[in-house]
């Protein structure tokens, strides 16, 4: 059985980048940052502290 944890979206703006994450445990968060790897790594660690 498949259960949908997140949901991720990224944009790209003049001012940067833009990721918008959403869950049933944390709602809906927004995440920016000058590079696209940042704005991952801030991704990243919000779902390693949700899920662990």
């Amino acid at each position: 059985m498949e259960e949908l944890l997140c949901n991720i979206e990224f944009e790209k703006n003049e001012d940067g980048y833009l990721a918008r994450l959403r869950s049933d445990m944390g709602g809906l968060r927004e995440y920016t940052g000058l590079t696209m790897e940042d704005v991952i790594n801030e991704v990243i660690l919000e779902l390693q502290e949700e899920f662990s």
